[in-house]
């Protein structure tokens, strides 16, 4: 056997290695996406579905349907994938979070009313939406969304009252390409904005609670 051919055959199976992982990452951002886009429309469609369906609820979510959707042509299409950040008032993410989750036993606890943050609302609203899903769906009882500010970050908390039922279905752990992109989208937004995320875990008096820590803004809106 010639000398070149175990090199040529290396050669070919690393470029099929690498075919394939990035064919993976491909198939995990397209995932991600579609995770995206499903959990928006699923709230129109609930929200409508309410004793009290609320329009402008439904346009905040279709809002971040369309940035799935552009998530996913860039992905198809190529592209860099757009942060759009300005400058909002912490009442406002609360308020516009609120009327996303009027249909659910969902409380906003209004707080931080002067305090600021510079974030892309549209991806910083999905992380919270994330993290309240997640809630209602392996918890039990109201879910409570609050922020505490202080030492130049605001803490988003997210908290249910325990665990789900056993029997609800809660419990299954669905697992496969098209579950668990929720926590990971919380992370790369939490990072994306200069901050962390918290896990779920045990909160103070019962119940679970994650949460997403931001930085706040030094300048006030408009200087």
């Amino acid at each position: 056997m010639a000398a070149w051919v175990p090199i040529l055959v290396a050669a070919v199976a690393l470029v099929e290695i690498a075919r394939v992982l990035r064919d993976a990452r491909r198939a995990r951002r397209m995932n991600r996406a579609m995770h995206e886009l499903r959990r928006p429309l699923q709230a129109i469609a609930l929200g409508l579905e309410s004793a009290s369906p609320d329009l402008g609820g439904a346009g905040a979510c279709l809002e971040q349907a369309r940035a799935a959707l552009r998530d996913l042509d860039g992905i198809v299409n190529g592209g860099v994938e757009r942060v759009a950040v300005r400058r909002a008032r912490i009442a406002d993410v609360l308020e516009g979070l609120e009327r996303r989750w009027s249909f659910a036993d969902v409380v906003v606890e209004r707080a931080c009313p002067e305090a600021e943050i510079d974030a892309d609302l549209t991806r910083l609203g999905a992380a919270l939406d994330n993290l309240v899903v997640n809630a209602l769906r392996h918890g039990s009882g109201v879910v409570t969304v609050r922020v505490l500010a202080g030492g130049g970050n605001a803490r988003f908390e997210v908290r249910d009252r325990g665990p789900a039922p056993a029997g609800t279905g809660a419990e299954s752990g669905a697992r496969g390409p098209r579950h668990g992109h929720g926590l990971r989208v919380v992370a790369d937004v939490a990072a994306t904005h200069g901050g962390e995320a918290t896990p779920a875990g045990p909160a103070p008096g019962g119940g679970t609670l994650a949460a997403i820590t931001l930085p706040v803004s030094r300048e006030p809106l408009g200087a």
